[in-house]
């Protein structure tokens, strides 16, 4: 039976990629920092200290820890946790979550490859984490897009809206909601990591699907459900992001299955 390592295991990708684990027959450890409430009963419980310290060998690692939430002082944190990691279990091949933050404020089409402009705190901490996971033996690097599905509870654009068709019964949008964005349904990030698990090389992945779709898209699949307005106020300031994961796609034989009409129908239903 292999053996996997979920370091952030109580989190929104975390905790269903040990349900994924355990479906598939791994044996999993779950390592949390504080919560245990979202952790399938079935994986073994442990402290980042404690497994530091378990003298085990697991086959993988997926490293999940922090969020772009996170002070300066957590993130480092998080980095040399990671480094100890990288010292203390060599031989296991390791699964970065990153994120597609790295890239900054790009301009155009966002590969695999593209290179940065200007990326902010949080994804200044993601590049030191993938340098840390590069002196590996067996990595594998995935630089996500924005996740979402059943169970997120976090402040960002998706749950923000629906929270308010919710209780408003009116999503309001800046500009006409023309700003467009990349999201991957979590059960397609999750087979993401299992397939980067798996591959035989050490590279880094982009972790979206190469469909942008705009605010007010999204918002017109959230009112197939809730009964609610769309309004728009002021101009729209944020960035636009488009990625092109078909580097990711040939190298994993793998594509995402779901699509956001899906996705948001899966959320909602």
């Amino acid at each position: 039976m292999k053996t996997a390592v979920v370091v952030g295991a109580n989190g929104f990708l975390g905790s269903a990629l040990v349900n994924e684990l355990i479906a598939k027959d791994f044996e999993v450890t779950a390592v949390y920092h504080s919560a245990t409430d979202k952790i399938n009963p079935k994986a073994q419980l442990l402290t980042n200290e404690s497994m530091l310290k378990s003298g085990t060998q697991p086959d993988f690692i997926f490293y999940l820890s922090g969020n772009y939430a996170n002070p300066h002082t957590k993130l480092l944190e998080i980095n040399d946790t990671l480094y100890h990691y990288s010292l203390t279990f060599p031989n296991a091949k390791m699964i970065y979550i990153s994120s597609t933050n790295v890239y900054g404020n790009p301009n155009g089409v966002v590969t695999e490859n593209s290179p940065y402009h200007n990326p902010g705190l949080y994804a200044q901490s993601k590049l030191a984490g993938e340098f840390i996971v590069k002196s590996m033996k067996q990595y594998a690097i995935i630089r996500l897009a924005y996740i979402y599905g059943p169970g997120i509870t976090n402040s960002s654009f998706i749950p923000a809206i629906i929270a308010s068709a919710k209780s408003n019964n009116k999503i309001t949008l800046f500009g006409q909601g023309e700003r467009e964005q990349d999201y991957i349904y979590i059960d397609d990030a999750v087979a993401l990591c299992l397939a980067c698990a798996l591959a035989k090389e050490n590279q880094t992945y982009l972790g979206a699907t190469g469909i942008s779709v705009s605010n007010k898209t999204v918002s017109e699949e959230i009112q197939k459900w809730i009964p609610c307005s769309i309004e728009f106020t002021g101009e729209e300031t944020g960035q636009s992001f488009y990625f092109n994961p078909q580097q990711t796609f040939a190298a994993l034989n793998w594509k995402p299955q779901i699509t956001i009409s899906e996705g948001i129908k899966k959320m909602l239903t």
